[in-house]
Parts: C-alpha cells; sequence; structure tokens
C-alpha cells in the first residue's frame, strides 16, 4: 500500500473559503513556511486475511473455528498484523459440543463504524486522556492522518493536568474522531484515546487584548488596494486559534468586529463572511450605518434560512452579493427566476448574485441617490381656482355639519343626490358598531334588496340620515384635500381628517374619508353624490393629534346655521354675516387671539379659514404677532 504523506493542511483551511482565491478583492495570503525537521509516525490500520465467506448452507455443521492465532507480530509502531482463522477438522461438534456454532451472513461487514451521537453544531470538544505526554503536533499530525480526507482545525488547544483538549467546528470531522478512539498506537506502545463532547460554548472575554489580537488578524486579512477586507471563516484564524475562540456567529463577537472594523476602515468598498455559521443578522444592520460605501459583500456557506433576512441590509447599495451556500438557496433551487427577483427587490442595483452576471437593471425601478420623494403636501390640485371654490364650499359644509342643526345642509345637495357610508368589517373591535347597520360595504352585503335600501337617494333622506349620525367636531389640522378632477361640469374631491364624537361621554376620535362630487347650480356649487367612509384612526395618526393644537372647525357648535350660504359661489364670494362671525369666533377659540384680530387675519386671506389658521401658526412661531392681539 502506497504511504500516507506526513504533511498536514489544516491551516489551509482557516485564512479564506478555497473558492475565493480568484477573488482579486479578497486576495491576501497568510500562509506560514513550516519547518518540521521532520515526520511523526503513524499508526496504520491493521490488515487481516480471512476466510472466504460462504452462504450458510455451505458450510458444514461439523465444522468448527477455533480462536484467531497471531502469526507475526513487530515492534514497528506501524506494525501489520497477518492473523490467520484456523480450522480444525479433526474438532467436530456434537449437538452437546461446547464450541459455539457460528452462523454466517452474506455481505455483512467485517466491523460497522461508529456514529457520533450529538448532533450537528456548531462546535465541539476533542479531549485526549494523558494527552500531556505528547507533543501538540504529534497529536493534530497523526489524527489528521488517521481521519484523512477529513480535515479540522484545532480551536484552543490546551494541556489541563494529564489532559489535552481542544475545539473544531465540523460535525464530520468530529464523528471521525469519535471513531478513532483507540485506534492509533503512540511511540510508547499505548492506544490514543480520543473523547468527542458537545459541552457549553468557550467564553473568552472581550478585552483590549482579545481587540488587539483581531487587528493584528483582520490586518493580515485587509487587501488596501482593493479596500476589501476577507473575514471568511475567522474563527479559524492561525493568530486567533491559540487562544481564542473567535466565532463571528455570537452577536456580541460579531458586533465587536463591525466596529474595529468601521473605526479603522470606514471606507470598506468589500466584505467577505463566508463560512462563519451565520444564522440571524441583526447585528449585520451595522453595515447600513457605518459603511456607506460598501458594494461587495459575501455572506456565502452560513445558516441563512429565510429571505427576510437579509432585509436588516437591504439599505445597502450593493452592486455584489454572495448567498450561495445558505439553506434559503434549496428553496429556489427549481425557480432560479424568483430567487433572482426576490433578492433585486431588496437591492435594486445588483449586476453580480452568487458570481453570475445579472441584467442590467431597468433604470426607472431603481431610485437614484439624486433623486427624492415629492415633499408631502396636504393640500394636491392642479388648478388653483378649482382649489378656492372647493375650499370654501368645504368650509361652508364642515360648519354646518359640526353644527346643532343640519337642516342647512339640504341647500348643499341636490334634488336627486346619492349618499352611502361604509366602515371595515368588525373584528375584535366594536367600537364602530354604531355605524355598522347602516354601513354599505358591497363586498359583504350581497342581498340586492338591502344594497338598494341603504343607498340614500334624494335630499331629503340624505339630510335626514346625515342629522341622525352623531354630533361631531372636526379636527382642521388633520385635514387633506385632493381634487382629482375638474371639468365644467363636474369636480371630484376627496376629504380626509379625523374627528370627535361629542354624544358619548368618552368622546372618541374617528378617521374619516369623504368624496364629493359637486356640479354647478345657480351660481353656486351643490353635491351630486358623495360617500363616506369611517374607520379607527392609527397610533401614527393620533400621536400626531396630540402633538398639533387642536384645530377644530367648530369647538364650540352654534345652535343656528345659515340657512342658503352653503352653495360655494364662484370667487369672490360674499358670505354671509353670520357664517364670518362663526369663523372669526372658532379661530379667536383656537388660537386665544381677541376678536378684532381674528377678524383682521380672515380678511386678510379673503376668509379662507385654513389659511388664516396656518398664517396665524407661522407668525406665532416668529414671535410676529403684538401683545395686543390677545387682550380681551
Amino acid at each position: 500500500m502506497p504511504r500516507k504523506t506526513n504533511k498536514y493542511s489544516w491551516s489551509s483551511r482557516g485564512g479564506r473559503s478555497e473558492n475565493l482565491d480568484d477573488k482579486h478583492y479578497f486576495g491576501h495570503d497568510d500562509r506560514v513556511p513550516r519547518n518540521d525537521g521532520g515526520s511523526y509516525l503513524r499508526s496504520r490500520p491493521r490488515v487481516s486475511f480471512k476466510t472466504q465467506v460462504r452462504p450458510i448452507r455451505d458450510v458444514p455443521r461439523s465444522l468448527a473455528l477455533d480462536e484467531d492465532v497471531q502469526m507475526a507480530t513487530s515492534s514497528n509502531n506501524n506494525n501489520r498484523q497477518v492473523i490467520i482463522r484456523g480450522r480444525d477438522r479433526g474438532m467436530q461438534r456434537g449437538r452437546n459440543s461446547p464450541v459455539p456454532y457460528r452462523r454466517f451472513r452474506v455481505g455483512r461487514p467485517a466491523s460497522r463504524m461508529k456514529h457520533f451521537s450529538i448532533g450537528v453544531s456548531n462546535w465541539y470538544k476533542i479531549t485526549i486522556p494523558y494527552g500531556h505526554k505528547y507533543d501538540k503536533d504529534y497529536i493534530i499530525t497523526n489524527l489528521l492522518s488517521y481521519i484523512a480526507p477529513e480535515l479540522f482545525v484545532p480551536i484552543m488547544y490546551k494541556v489541563a493536568g494529564n489532559e489535552a483538549s481542544f475545539y473544531i467546528d465540523e460535525y464530520k470531522a468530529a464523528n471521525a474522531l469519535f471513531n478513532c478512539d483507540r485506534k492509533i498506537t503512540t511511540t510508547d506502545g499505548y492506544k490514543l484515546q480520543v473523547r468527542v463532547s458537545k459541552p457549553l460554548f468557550p467564553q473568552c472575554d472581550i478585552d483590549d487584548k482579545l481587540k488587539e489580537k483581531l487587528k493584528q488578524a483582520m490586518a493580515k486579512r485587509y487587501v488596501q488596494e482593493t479596500n476589501a477586507l476577507d473575514l471568511s471563516k475567522f474563527h479559524t484564524d492561525p493568530d486567533l486559534t491559540p487562544d481564542y475562540f473567535c466565532a463571528l456567529f455570537r452577536p456580541i463577537m460579531l458586533k465587536t468586529v463591525l466596529d474595529l472594523v468601521s473605526e479603522h476602515i470606514p471606507d470598506l468598498e468589500a466584505l467577505n463572511l463566508d463560512s462563519n455559521k451565520l444564522q440571524l443578522l441583526e447585528k449585520l444592520n451595522v453595515l447600513n450605518e457605518k459603511f456607506a460605501k460598501l458594494k461587495i459583500l459575501y455572506i456565502g456557506d452560513n445558516k441563512i434560512k429565510e429571505i427576510s433576512q437579509i432585509d436588516m441590509i437591504k439599505d445597502l447599495k450593493l452592486e455584489e452579493l454572495k448567498l450561495a451556500g445558505n439553506p434559503i438557496c434549496t428553496m429556489y433551487r427549481t425557480r432560479q427566476s424568483d430567487y433572482i427577483s426576490d433578492v433585486r427587490k431588496r437591492f435594486p442595483k445588483l449586476l453580480r448574485l452568487d458570481g453570475m452576471e445579472l441584467p442590467k437593471p431597468i433604470l426607472f425601478d431603481v431610485v437614484d441617490e439624486g433623486d427624492k420623494m415629492p415633499p408631502y403636501q396636504r393640500i394636491f390640485v392642479a388648478n388653483s381656482k378649482a382649489q378656492e371654490i372647493a375650499s370654501q364650499f368645504l368650509q361652508q359644509y364642515f360648519l354646518i355639519f359640526d353644527s346643532e342643526n343640519r337642516q342647512p345642509l339640504l341647500d348643499a345637495y341636490d334634488e336627486h343626490a346619492f349618499f352611502s357610508m361604509t366602515v371595515p368589517y368588525p373584528n375584535n373591535n366594536s367600537k364602530l358598531n354604531g355605524y355598522l347597520m347602516e354601513s354599505r360595504n358591497l363586498y359583504r352585503i350581497n342581498d340586492t334588496n338591502k344594497r338598494h335600501k341603504l343607498l340614500k337617494q334624494g335630499r331629503l333622506p340624505v339630510v335626514s340620515f346625515i342629522s341622525e349620525m352623531p354630533q361631531t367636531s372636526h379636527y382642521l389640522n388633520t385635514f387633506t384635500m385632493d381634487i382629482g378632477l375638474v371639468t365644467q361640469g363636474m369636480m371630484l374631491i376627496t376629504v380626509t381628517g379625523l374627528f370627535k364624537e361629542l354624544d358619548k361621554k368618552e368622546q372618541p376620535i374617528r378617521y374619516f374619508n369623504r368624496t364629493f362630487i359637486i356640479v354647478p347650480e345657480g351660481s353656486g356649487y351643490c353635491i351630486r353624490n358623495e360617500q363616506l367612509h369611517i374607520n379607527q384612526p392609527t397610533d401614527v395618526q393620533l400621536k400626531q393629534l396630540n402633538t398639533q393644537p387642536e384645530g377644530q372647525i367648530a369647538a364650540n357648535p352654534v345652535s343656528q346655521a345659515p340657512s342658503s350660504s352653503i352653495t360655494a359661489k364662484p370667487l369672490p364670494v360674499s358670505l354671509p354675516e353670520d357664517v364670518k362671525q362663526q369663523m372669526t369666533l372658532t379661530l379667536s377659540q383656537q388660537t386665544n387671539m381677541n376678536l378684532e384680530w381674528s377678524l383682521k387675519c380672515l380678511e386678510e386671506v379673503l376668509w379662507n379659514y385654513d389659511n388664516a389658521l396656518l398664517a396665524f401658526q407661522e407668525f406665532y412661531k416668529r414671535g410676529q404677532i403684538p401683545p395686543e392681539a390677545f387682550n380681551k
């Protein structure tokens, strides 16, 4: 048999992943020449020649086998022992013979390999009883030679008392070492004992000494020409394994390493984290904050199981990404296009994935760094004249709606107007049950007659229904208005905001969305169709409401409202005196200004209440409102 070489190569697995040698941006070289000064003897497996196995039917019952006879021995540590199993034909096995009858089974192996009972893990502890008698290199060389082609890197090799111990990170190697217990004969004639266990994680304090070691290891792995850092299989780095188990799958260790990188290489462009057994990527969110120039990221051959895990780093402007070797890739084995699509949703500018060139990204799908979202607008209207008409119409409408008498709204609706109201289908929240009986939710209501009944048709049924709704007070500062369509014959207006129900003791706050279609009538406008949707406000809406001054259209509803002022006329509009008085009183209550200054404010903005309130807030922040404006 050919002799196996004494040269071992476990250190070649500690620097970087073997499949990245051709990547120029990770092309560091941390190999250290070794001067063995000789070779170690190692134990070879014992060879035995055995009799040919025959089927049971061919073996005569009178055949008996004696014990194995050792024919030759050697004092050499690599001895071969030839054992011949003899046959004594003169020895008969009768019915009462003490010699046991051995049954042969065709194809049964001479021995079975034992399997390590502890499941797959990230680390294992190897203990060598009486290992203190042998040199570290002697033990490691013989173990590697015996379990070849399996390889391992001994981490934190220590001798305590009579035992030598170290850690490894591969299940296959742990199983192979488990099966070489008492299989290797040492130079002094003893069998080398090997114990494999899965203990608690080997602890190492993150102190200044360790940080200096980390810096030294990373300095050798950094390629300045390409601004790339190779941290693949970092826990097997030769500079760290003698004293530390620096596993990056531990969040505290990953954070420590990335903090050091951000401190010394803030402009890093390429980072390799392959083969670090990473499973949870929460700590990688630091990449979004501290490595703005990172373009290349390798996180292959780890334990990432869900595509949602990479959402932690989706803010990176990556051009190249490696995920191959993770469990997540097996989910897309037959759906490569879906895999590329799901990854590119998170990294729109990605040009290379797992070594494959991707098609160039569609330009309008990628947001350019110089482009920004348009600013938020509470009012979006393309036609300024339409905005003025709609604003005045809605001011008058909601002033009357928040009053105690809603009958003047008869002038706001067309004779053949349509009105419907919806609320979301109830779940565990029953706060909107008061509206549920009149909700015309077409998704839930299939009965044609009921659908027809819930649709209010005509001016009187509409205003009658509105008058029976709870008393309200709307928050002006929460209003938004969009005018989606403007023609000579109609205008489509959508208004959203918050209001408070005044009838109930707790005065709950609701969200509303009202869509009006108004048409010209006489010298003004009236509603031809309205859809009202009521829902619970979101937490964000409530938070914004609490941080703003209450912008109610009618803080104290009046008992009477104008009867014919609802139809907004083309500008300039002459509002009735009672409407002006109500607007002045409401503005005074909201701003704490006296009536005189409230009237001046409304006159300056041509009685546009929304603009008046915004103008007050702006000048109040600047401190440009004189003190006499608040004297009452």
